[in-house]
Order: C-alpha cells, then sequence, then structure tokens
C-alpha cells in the first residue's frame, strides 16, 4: 500500500517542479517576445530613415528648382552651400533616426534577455526546491523508521 505521505510528497515536489517549468515557459515567451518587438523598432526605424531620406530628396530638388527659378546660378556659391547644408541635416536626421532605433531595440533584447533568466532561475529554483523537499522527506521517513523520530515524530 502506497503511504499517504509519500503520495503527498510526490504532488509537492511535481507541483513544485511544473511552477518552475511555467515560470521557464513564460521567460522564454517574453525573451522572444521582445526579440520580436526588437525587429519592429529597426524596421520602423528603417522605414522612418527612408522616409526622412527621400522627404529631403524632394525639399533638395525643390530648392535647386527654386534656385534657378529665382536667378541663382545652380550648384555654386551660396546656393551649393545652402544646398550642402540641406543634405548634412537630413543626413544627421537619418542618422539619429537609425541610432534612436537601434537603441530600442537593444534595450528590447536585453529585456528579453533578462525575462529569459528569470525563467532559467525559477526552473532551477523549482527543481533544487523540489529535490531539497523530497531529500528532507526521505531523512525524515528514514529516521523515523529507525526509531530515531526524525522532524515531524
Amino acid at each position: 500500500m502506497t503511504d499517504p505521505g509519500s503520495l503527498a510528497m510526490a504532488a509537492n515536489v511535481a507541483g513544485s517542479v511544473v511552477q518552475g517549468i511555467g515560470g521557464y515557459s513564460a521567460g522564454k515567451y517574453n525573451r522572444d517576445a521582445a526579440y520580436n518587438t526588437a525587429i519592429e523598432e529597426e524596421n520602423a526605424g528603417a522605414a522612418e530613415e527612408a522616409r526622412i531620406r527621400a522627404a529631403a530628396r524632394q525639399a533638395i530638388g525643390q530648392q535647386v528648382a527654386s534656385q534657378g527659378e529665382n536667378g541663382f546660378a545652380q550648384g555654386t556659391g551660396s546656393a551649393l552651400d545652402a544646398l550642402a547644408e540641406s543634405q548634412i541635416n537630413a543626413a544627421f536626421d537619418a542618422l539619429q533616426v537609425r541610432q534612436q532605433a537601434a537603441r530600442r531595440a537593444r534595450a528590447m533584447r536585453a529585456q528579453g534577455d533578462l525575462e529569459m533568466a528569470k525563467g532559467k532561475n525559477a526552473l532551477m529554483t523549482s527543481l533544487l526546491g523540489g529535490t531539497s523537499k523530497a531529500l528532507d522527506w526521505a531523512s525524515d521517513k528514514n529516521a523515523m523508521n529507525a526509531g530515531i523520530g526524525g522532524r515531524g515524530g
């Protein structure tokens, strides 16, 4: 006949392990979600960068056309300086957008790695806790069987 204490202990250990597996699964899911968000951040940054560059090309084209309409010699002197400044500003804006997206993506990946570490820790803690409970129970049972009294008796 199975000892009710044995069944209770087995259920207790199994519950601890199942809880740890749940923590591990949650950590893995959260890591994957954070990594997906990081990819979305990078894609959004690339799209914004492309939008900035396209808008800059359009604005510079309008600037060149306007210079010609106003009688400036296009591509020389102050007209050239204005075009160069516009290109520099557009490149700087695009670079900032790219860097911000990369920074957000790195932060999301770091958060994902942290979530995965939490999940692994939950699993290890549950395994160690379950093993400890089983060893305590076995020790108490052996002590009671030997007539020493153990912790519970």
